[in-house]
């Protein structure tokens, strides 16, 4: 009975050491995922606060784009105003210029009329 007593004796021990090396194995995954889940966090941390500054200048960005729009919007407005006011001023320009050029040609042709009657009284 002793001979089975040491064998149970010997496995138990082996047991034990198997036990003692599972639980250091497990004890050194354990630290490395610890320090992975400690790394990761700070890199979430990290990310969180990039994403947090992306987030506030694409806010800023917006804004600016929204009001550089208007800008824009307001300027179109502006721009077509003033080539409205530009064509009624080639308008009116134009009627001008066709009354001059009526009335420059309705004085050349009373010039030739009064040269023509000094004429004719000439050879009176």
């Amino acid at each position: 009975m002793t001979d089975r007593v040491r064998e149970k004796l010997v496995q138990l021990r082996n047991d034990v050491d198997n036990a003692i090396a599972r639980a250091e194995d497990a004890e050194g995954k354990n630290k490395h995922l610890t320090q992975e889940l400690l790394e990761k966090e700070n890199e979430i941390k990290s990310l969180t606060v990039r994403l947090e500054h992306a987030e506030a200048t694409l806010e800023e960005n917006d804004k600016e784009l929204k009001e550089k729009t208007a800008k824009v919007r307001d300027l179109d407005v502006r721009t077509e105003q003033a080539e409205r006011a530009v064509a009624a001023a080639e308008a009116e320009r134009d009627k001008w210029e066709a009354k001059y050029e009526e009335s420059e040609k309705k004085y050349r042709d009373v010039k030739n009329e009064l040269a023509e009657l000094e004429r004719q009284m000439e050879g009176l």
